[in-house]
């Protein structure tokens, strides 16, 4: 009887055996563990970094226009350096994940604090009064934006990508003026004729691309680090103010010139995805 039982037993467990044999071992698989650390979502985060920005001028020219007649023109080197300064700011945007590929939006606002200044660039004699002018123009950006779209990859806990879109920057000009007359021929002397300043902010638009590579922390956190390159085009400045003379003398003075700006930019940030 004993016998009989156990070979029913073999002969109705076959069937699940079988089956089981046929069935592939359990492990996680990759679309589970892409679920597990999926990028898809909203995220929020800020980020600070330094800047790397170079202001190039060119093509000064002005004209001195006296009130009672006449005009005398004036050509200068605005010649312009480095404007590096700290960055600061947020940005937000999404992320869809398929796979490993990642794409998305982010959209970022900055404060930055870049000046520079040439002293002394505008050098000028004017024979139509005998003058001698000198000035200086200015370039700073307080702030920038960018709208862009990123491309990435995921590996692990990773996210390397690629990033490029439209970037925003105000940008204030200031140019001024200094003039000197002769007041004595034997010896030649100069006093002050007057002076001018003025100024002038445009809002830029160009382009921005980089780069970073972004790690998730757990829990909707992650740290990034990123580079962008943004360039802004030659922009042309047409400044214009009042002579303000000791001496009496009136007039106007009309100066341009054009602005290339460009900034290299370096920042670390922090996200928290939704």
């Amino acid at each position: 009887m004993r016998f009989v039982l156990t070979t029913l037993s073999i002969v109705a467990l076959s069937p699940i055996a079988a089956q089981a044999a046929d069935l592939p071992p359990l492990r996680p698989t990759t679309e589970v563990a892409a679920q597990a650390g999926s990028w898809t979502g909203f995220y929020i985060g800020g980020n600070v970094g330094y800047a790397w920005g170079r202001d190039g001028a060119s093509n000064g020219t002005g004209t001195l226009v006296n009130v009672n007649g006449g005009t005398a023109p004036y050509i200068f080197n605005p010649a312009l350096g480095n404007g590096n300064g700290f960055t600061a700011g947020i940005q937000a945007g999404y992320n869809w994940q398929i796979k490993h590929a990642v794409v998305g939006v982010e959209a970022d606002w900055q404060h930055l604090n870049s000046k520079v200044a040439s002293g002394d660039s505008a050098i000028a004699i004017l024979p139509a009064i005998g003058a001698n002018f000198s000035g200086g123009t200015s370039v700073s950006t307080d702030w920038y934006a960018s709208f862009r779209g990123r491309v990435g990859y995921a590996f692990g806990p990773a996210l390397l990508y690629a990033t490029g879109g439209i970037a925003l920057a105000e940008t204030k000009v200031s140019a001024n003026v200094a003039g000197s007359i002769p007041t004595s021929l034997f010896p030649l002397t100069y006093g002050p004729l007057g002076f001018m300043n003025a100024s002038e902010r445009t809002l830029l638009v160009g382009y921005a691309v980089g780069g970073g590579l972004e790690y998730s922390l757990g829990a909707g956190w992650s740290i990034k680090g990123e580079y962008l390159h943004m360039g802004f085009g030659t922009n042309g400045y047409n400044l214009s103010g009042s002579l303000q003379s000791p001496t009496g003398f009136t007039g106007v003075i009309t100066t341009h010139v054009d602005i290339k700006p460009s900034f290299d930019i370096a920042r670390v940030g922090v996200n928290y995805r939704f």
